[in-house]
Parts: C-alpha cells; structure tokens; sequence
C-alpha cells in the first residue's frame, strides 16, 4: 500500500454489518470536515486464525462464500459512501490476515480509525470485542467507536445505506 505524504486519511473498518457500514458513513462525514480522503478496510482472516490447531479444517466453500458476501457488502457499502459524498475519496481494500493487525497498519499516519461495534443482547452499554481493544489500545491514531444504533439515531437523513432488513434489526434493537 502507498500512502502519500502529506494526505489526511480516515481509516473505517468494514466488515460487512450495520455497525461497520454506519462507520464507514461516519468516517465520510467526518472525512468532508477535515478534507481528507477515507480507506475502507476489508480483513479476511485465514481459516487457520478463525480455530483452534486441533479442530477439523471447514470446507473451502463456505469460508468462500462468506467472505464473498462481506466483500459484496464492502462494494455496495464504498460505492454508496462516494455517491453520498462525492467530494471525497473512498478506497476499498479486502487484505487477508488478524483483524486487529490489519487495521492497525493501515490506520498508521492516518487522522483516526473508525470502526462499528456491534451490539448483542440488553446491555447496550458492554464492552469492546477483542479487535476493537486491540485498536483501542496499540493505534498511533485516534480511534472512534460507534454503534449503528447510535449513529443512525443521529444522522437519520442517511439510513438508506443501511438494507431494510438490517434497519428492522436495529430498530428491534432500540427497543
């Protein structure tokens, strides 16, 4: 990856949910005010880093096809952010390796780190899953944490990004 010297760049997380695409909107938005170009980052982890040494090897194709939806939704997410937001740039990369090292190396000289954290259960409020600690904890950069919920209770003029079935979720959620 060449990073220009001198370029603002925004770094968003993606991983194919709601959460990840409402932070890449954010980082758009964000991206406009401090006139900086934004990098959507895609991490496929191997098969050997989703299970432990001694457990029985997945089948080939449904890690494929898995990975192939996230990258469909990576596509479909950029594509959305440009035309929302045409002044700015919007790179998309799919890199394999850890989560947590990927966007950590990528957010390096960046301005900030934006990822999405989901949200399971009642407790809106518990804590960050391990990729979100590690970048919490090791970015040179500032990192942003939002939910979906959060992020779309306050920009509701851009839901659209968001699939129908996803938003059911979230307002689900919200309840």
């Amino acid at each position: 990856m060449t990073i220009v010297s001198g370029s603002r760049r925004v770094v968003a997380g993606v991983d194919g949910s709601a959460e990840s695409v409402a932070a890449l909107m954010w980082a758009c938005r964000e991206a406009v005010l401090r006139d900086a170009d934004v990098h959507a980052v895609l991490a496929v982890e191997a098969a050997c880093h989703r299970q432990a040494s001694y457990a029985a090897a997945p089948r080939h194709a449904e890690t494929k096809g898995s990975w192939g939806a996230a990258r469909d939704v990576l596509r479909r997410a950029v594509s959305d952010a440009s035309a929302r937001y045409p002044g700015i740039t919007v790179r998309a990369e799919v890199v394999e390796g850890l989560a947590a090292r990927i966007l950590l190396d990528r957010s390096a000289g960046a301005d900030m780190l934006v990822l999405g954290r989901t949200q399971h259960g009642p407790d809106r409020h518990r804590g960050a899953g391990p990729v979100i600690r590690a970048c919490l904890r090791s970015a040179a950069c500032p990192v942003v944490v939002i939910s979906a919920t959060d992020a779309l209770a306050t920009d509701q003029a851009n839901v659209d990004h968001v699939p129908e079935a996803w938003q059911r979720v979230l307002e689900q959620a919200a309840r």
